[in-house]
């Protein structure tokens, strides 16, 4: 049983990820943290956890093996610090931190700790992805030469994202985000799976988006342009102007090509067509609301017996911001940025 705790008691804690672990047979929330005690006590009571927090030294002392952040991304790198000199391992939600120095500090401090290091780019535990990951180890469409993936969404009839008050204003904070909202929310997801699916590194990007200006800082729109090492030109979008989008992931290869169609999304869904010379496969995966959470989260268990990998590292977590933060300057200064 491997038992966890939980930070920053919000919508994400409280409709996925502590359901998904509670699905888990081999998953135990034991304690959650606030820095308000009447939310942190209100959480616990509500998902029957049984300590409550408003001290993270004191949360950190408690008898557990693994920690979920998901504070808002300018408290990721603080927090995991913190839990990983309290000897627990940390699974952070995504982007790891909002600038490159305190991303490589997460690495460092976790590893003199001897804690696994989990980055939440959950796109990665669908089977759908997982699938064409097998595929193109195989080589299945030949070398690639193009891909496109596009995670955006919206309301009919809205020309913006709605206005997030309360404790969800930090998504209004470009100091709290890292410079950027779609790409920091979805675009990062995207560029995190490309690059998992490519097994490459991204070395040149270029973007545009309707924000990073002074009059309007934060993004709702935003294209991205990548190159990778070894040749492959990949196009990301993502937005919340979008109600219509298809959120899908196209593959393009020297003898064919493979598209997960809505396959990009936060539930398990959609199928996945693979086309070569010999003829089109399809296949369907099943609606599951919370089962790439669940995956993920099922994942990092095993990680911290050594039974496997963890799934996405903090040294992935590493490139997939170090690229959206060069996107973010792209789209800032109308330059292309050299990664490499």
């Amino acid at each position: 049983m491997v038992r966890w705790g939980v930070i920053s008691p919000g919508s994400h804690l409280d409709t996925k990820i502590v359901p998904a672990m509670k699905s888990l047979g081999n998953t135990e929330v034991v304690a959650v943290f606030s820095r308000s005690y009447d939310r942190a006590k209100d959480f616990s009571l509500r998902h029957n956890i049984p300590a409550a927090y408003d001290s993270l030294t004191d949360f950190g002392k408690h008898e557990m093996d693994a920690v979920f952040v998901a504070a808002p991304n300018a408290y990721h790198a603080e927090y995991t610090e913190q839990m990983a000199l309290a000897g627990k391992h940390v699974l952070c939600e995504k982007p790891m931190a909002i600038d490159l120095g305190s991303a490589q500090n997460m690495i460092e401090v976790c590893d003199k700790a001897g804690v696994k290091l989990g980055i939440a780019f959950n796109l990665r535990a669908h089977p759908a992805h997982k699938y064409m990951k097998e595929l193109l180890m195989g080589s299945k469409i030949g070398p690639i030469v193009y891909v496109s993936g596009q995670w955006a969404f919206g309301n009919h009839g809205a020309d913006a994202p709605p206005q997030r008050t309360g404790l969800r204003s930090w998504w209004h904070d470009p100091s709290v985000l890292g410079g950027s909202d779609s790409l920091m929310a979805t675009g990062i997801h995207v560029i995190d799976l490309i690059c998992d699916l490519l097994q490459d590194t991204i070395i040149e990007v270029t973007a545009l988006s309707n924000g990073q200006t002074e009059a309007r800082p934060l993004d709702s729109l935003a294209s991205v342009c990548c190159k990778f090492s070894k040749g492959t030109i990949a196009n990301i979008v993502c937005g919340r102007i979008i109600p219509d989008s298809n959120n899908d992931l196209i593959i393009y290869g020297r003898d064919g090509y493979m598209k997960g169609q809505d396959t990009i999304s936060e539930k398990q869904q959609g199928r996945v067509v693979v086309g070569t010379g010999s003829g089109i496969d399809e296949y369907e995966f099943p609606e599951e609301p919370l089962g790439n959470y669940s995956l993920e989260i099922d994942n990092f268990n095993k990680s911290i017996t050594d039974q496997v990998e963890v799934l996405a590292s903090g040294v992935a977590g590493y490139h997939s911001l170090e690229v959206t933060l060069a996107a973010v300057r792209s789209a800032w200064e109308g330059v292309t940025v050299k990664l490499r």
